[in-house]
């Protein structure tokens, strides 16, 4: 087991527990409503990934490195089983972990991802990220002026901006590892699940109608590596489906936890 300990969060109690994996750039932060909502009849426990967050930063970020640092957050929190949720690149780091430590898993949710190879925007993010100076920076606002230039759309300047905090001694600094992330993000977004891999358990992916990643147009390779799966599209949703149509997705992600797939009927193929 590793050395490495991962910070999270923790909400409610029950009898079922999920873990929640987010997004790159993402942290346990953004993740607060949705968890304080599930956590009203569950216990939730939201993992800040390597590199992000409050969690170690690493010279590696590998999907093996998320793989296992989950294996070993169950490990550490001695869970036995549990469901878990990925979004985008937690959502390739969830399904690895299904491959490959299926008995750990109760159940499989997956945000808008699915286990094919993407041109991910977040490349382009993270190397404007690092061109700014935060030496200079005189406010957050200053640093979105900043941005601006680089990252023309709002939302997504104010989700990157939630990873911006002063230091002990006063001054600007990421919470994320920039060097890390732009080492290894063409190789995140070029992950494909291998051909052999499968897992039997139940799974469900929720995907955004709006969204660039377009997973309901790869159903059938869903099936493939998840038998037992079913696709839920949220209508006017892009692919931070938990930030957008957060109530719907609670909707979701309870309903499966609490009944399983029983209660989603028949999949529309």
């Amino acid at each position: 087991m590793s050395d490495l300990q991962l910070h999270f969060r923790e909400y409610g109690a029950g009898e079922n527990t999920l873990v929640i994996l987010h997004g790159v750039l993402g942290s346990a932060q953004n993740w607060h409503r949705v968890a304080k909502a599930l956590g009203e009849t569950m216990r939730v426990l939201v993992v800040d990934q390597r590199n992000h967050g409050g969690s170690p930063h690493t010279a590696t970020h590998t999907i093996d490195d998320l793989r296992e640092d989950l294996r070993d957050f169950f490990e550490q929190q001695k869970l036995t089983r549990a469901f878990v949720l990925g979004h985008s690149m937690g959502g390739m780091a969830a399904m690895e972990f299904a491959f490959h430590y299926s008995e750990r898993v109760r159940g499989l949710i997956i945000e808008d991802i699915a286990p094919r190879s993407y041109r991910s925007s977040s490349v382009e993010i993270i190397a404007a990220l690092a061109q700014l100076d935060l030496t200079t920076l005189a406010s957050r606002q200053h640093a979105d002026e900043e941005l601006s230039r680089l990252i023309p759309n709002e939302v997504v300047r104010q989700f990157v901006l939630t990873n911006l905090a002063r230091n002990a001694e006063g001054a600007w600094q990421w919470r994320m590892n920039i060097a890390a992330l732009a080492t290894y993000q063409h190789a995140l977004a070029t992950y494909e699940a291998p051909l052999h891999a499968r897992f039997e358990g139940e799974t469900l992916f929720i995907g955004g109608m709006r969204s660039e990643f377009h997973i309901d147009h790869f159903q059938d390779l869903i099936l493939h590596h998840f038998p037992a799966s079913r696709l839920e599209m949220i209508p006017e949703a892009g692919h931070w489906l938990h930030f957008e149509k957060w109530e719907l997705f609670v909707a979701l992600v309870r309903r499966f936890v609490e009944h399983g797939l029983m209660e989603f009927g028949d999949q529309d193929r």
